[in-house]
């Protein structure tokens, strides 16, 4: 029954989701330095959580028309945040210093920690902390009620006690040194000795030399602290004229958030936490205990000075002989619908395409969603191209993504002096939708006159390497159609809601895929053969997991592949027929697949819609049906080598624990596998014949 029904909390699911990143980090079988990078990913995860989650709930505290029960709720939410993070953090120090630190210095690198200092580096050390490093520091005393300082968000800091030189009565004194950043590297290559190469903390070598800095005082200890600063923010609606400026100032006051977390070195004595709590008015409750060096998302720029290829090599993207033959990339999608997968694939087709239709005299004009390009963006400079030669270039621009916000605004900016028509989204609304149209002038019945592009992901060359995306290229005049409709509404010259074809979030997505499921159901009831499979990055709404949970009850067979947040609750009586797992692997699975067996006709979406509740309701989405049939085999193919992974796929327990699939099975990972299908298949005149690999 309803009432009786459980759901995962949204950020304890998210944490058990990071955890998954570092169990990645753990796995001997992965190559050192890919594990090195895990624990960076897991730290920057990890930050941008605190930053932006966590900030939503001192909101709620902080805001006097919240109700007693919403601000109870946020209180115990924040404590059980807490807790995880906290049981998390001893794992990851306690695998870094017990495993990574020794596995570095067996392949010859000896990264300083607490050993003794060899002869040959004191001096080397003095002189590169004087010349490289003591011009970049601003010791600041910390002088409760008498100096107000400021500890800037995501900063790595050392807090120091120490003694004035002659005190008898040796009072302490305590101060604070923000590490550099950009100006000096945070690992530190030293001379290399004995066959081995050396590295140290920045932050060791600063601590080394704390007498230089402070010359009239003692130095007792010191210890690393972190702030984490509120970075969500709203745009009002009365802003919408000038939001632009709105959005300015909001990331601006980013760096002067109010502080939602302090972490610290757990060896840091109670008392001097409390100083520093109170000196910077930071709650008791909102300190995280860690360990001795904090900010380790900078692991990401460890020099690998062994000589040796610690790494997964990754293969290069692969050429499409159907485009590469062709004179232009038009006469290939002329013909058919065409499927594209990043990373497996070339992002570089996306660039060309947009250059021929610049280049193309027919095409009249150019419709785009940006939501994150990448800083100098080849897809930008595509479209001030075809601006240029005279195309009308209109681009739907998201300027409240968060943390691209400066990125976006600085493109539209561009844009905009170049002639291109820049749309932004209203305060309430985020364009989330990954879409390109292209429309042309043509005389010939048989000639489409738009072409069309819906991606899984966002159009950027640098994820695009690294996060595992499909698109689809077609020319389908019911998608075009209906595409150019959802432009027309975007940019306000129309009111036009009804889709038929594409799902539009907020206009008919929800209501369909409330009707797919429905048919499963009854489908089930009848004893005919009824298969869900959702492939997505989170799923938090609860309507819809009521319907999944319906359908479970119903002998609906479910397989969910959601790889982070995920509030269903599995192997309980109402979700006995859910499978949940999750991939974590060398690309970041970002592709939104959604599969409904229909009777034997196998509808299949793809989407740039997870099922949370902003994206449902919030949000402009979409999702694009499969028509093709080949395709359709291809992309069952993909998904039913992620249900066989038995390597990277883990899937979920009633406790939100991640554990391996085990199989007796030959080894399955299915990102080697798609890799391996794709390139075995990337030969001339053979997609179409892509063998399906059926789908129990």
């Amino acid at each position: 029954m309803e009432n009786v029904r459980k759901y995962f909390k949204r950020d304890i699911s998210w944490l058990s989701f990071n955890y998954r990143v570092l169990m990645e980090a753990m796995d001997h079988a992965v190559p050192l330095f890919d594990r090195i990078k895990f624990l960076s990913i897991y730290q920057s995860n990890q930050e941008e959580f605190y930053r932006v989650r966590v900030s939503e709930y001192h909101q709620i505290l902080s805001d006097p028309l919240q109700s007693t029960e919403d601000k109870r709720q946020a209180e115990n939410t924040l404590s059980a945040i807490n807790q995880e993070v906290n049981r998390q953090v001893d794992i990851f120090n306690k695998f870094f210093f017990n495993e990574i630190i020794p596995e570095l210095e067996k392949e010859g690198m000896v990264l300083y920690h607490n050993e003794q200092i060899e002869n040959c580096h004191r001096e080397e050390i003095r002189n590169f902390f004087k010349e490289e490093v003591f011009p970049f520091l601003q010791p600041v005393l910390i002088l409760k009620n008498d100096i107000v300082s400021f500890l800037r968000d995501n900063r790595l800091y050392l807090a120091i006690k120490m003694y004035k030189k002659g005190d008898p009565d040796r009072q302490p004194f305590y101060a604070q040194i923000k590490i550099p950043f950009s100006k000096v590297p945070r690992f530190i290559n030293l001379t290399p000795h004995d066959g081995k190469n050396y590295l140290m903390f920045i932050d060791d070598m600063i601590a080394l030399n704390l007498d230089v800095v402070f010359p009239g005082f003692i130095i007792d200890s010191h210890y690393a602290i972190r702030v984490s600063r509120d970075a969500d923010f709203s745009i009002e609606a009365k802003e919408v004229a000038n939001i632009v400026d709105a959005v300015r100032k909001r990331v601006k006051k980013r760096k002067i958030g109010n502080a939602n977390r302090l972490v610290y070195d757990g060896c840091m004595p109670l008392d001097m936490l409390q100083y520093i709590c109170d000196a910077y008015d930071i709650p008791h409750g909102q300190c995280i205990r860690s360990g001795r060096y904090l900010n380790l998302e900078d692991l990401s720029k460890l020099p690998n000075l062994t000589g040796k290829e610690l790494s997964e090599v990754l293969p290069s993207p692969m050429q499409i002989p159907a485009f590469d033959r062709a004179p232009t990339m038009f006469e290939v999608i002329r013909q058919r619908d065409f499927l594209i997968h990043f990373p497996y694939q070339s992002f570089s087709y996306l660039t060309r395409f947009l250059t021929e239709a610049a280049d193309n005299p027919n095409v009249t004009d150019i419709k785009l969603t940006q939501y994150r390009v990448a800083e100098n963006s080849e897809i930008i400079d595509r479209l001030l191209y075809a601006a240029q030669k005279g195309k009308q270039v209109t681009v739907y621009v998201e300027i409240k993504a968060r943390f691209d916000e400066e990125n976006n605004i600085i493109t539209s900016e561009l844009m905009r002096k170049s002639g291109i028509r820049v749309v932004y989204s209203t305060p309430g609304l985020k364009v989330h939708a990954k879409a390109l149209l292209i429309k042309c002038s043509t005389l010939h019945k048989n000639q489409p006159q738009a072409y069309a592009f819906l991606s899984t992901g966002n159009f950027n060359e640098n994820t695009a390497r690294i996060y595992s995306d499909m698109g689809l290229f077609t020319v389908n005049r019911e998608i075009t159609s209906e595409l150019d409709k959802l432009f027309s509404i975007l940019d306000g010259s129309s009111n036009d809601r009804y889709f038929q074809t594409l799902l539009v979030a907020q206009f008919n997505m929800v209501d369909v895929l409330k009707r797919k499921i429905n048919f499963e159901i009854e489908e089930a009831r009848q004893g005919r053969k009824a298969h869900i499979i959702l492939k997505m990055n989170g799923l938090h709404d609860t309507n819809m997991i009521n319907a999944l949970y319906d359908a479970s009850e119903a002998g609906v067979h479910i397989d969910l592949i959601v790889r982070g947040i995920n509030c269903l609750v599995p192997n309980q009586p109402y979700s006995r027929n859910i499978r949940m797992i999750r991939i974590i692997d060398s690309y970041l699975e970002h592709a939104r697949i959604w599969y409904f067996y229909a009777g034997g006709h196998e509808d299949i979406y793809l989407s740039s819609a997870d099922w949370m509740r902003r994206n449902l309701n919030r949000r402009i989405e979409t999702a694009v049906p499969i028509f093709d049939q080949s395709i359709k085999n291809e992309i069952l193919s993909i998904i039913s080598l992620q249900l066989q992974d038995n390597v990277k796929a883990c899937y979920i327990d009633e406790n939100l624990e991640n554990h391996y699939v085990q199989s007796r099975e030959a080894k399955l990972r299915s990102q080697r596998h798609c890799f391996h299908l794709l390139e075995k298949y990337s030969i001339p005149d053979t997609q179409s014949v892509i063998p399906e690999i059926f789908i129990s």
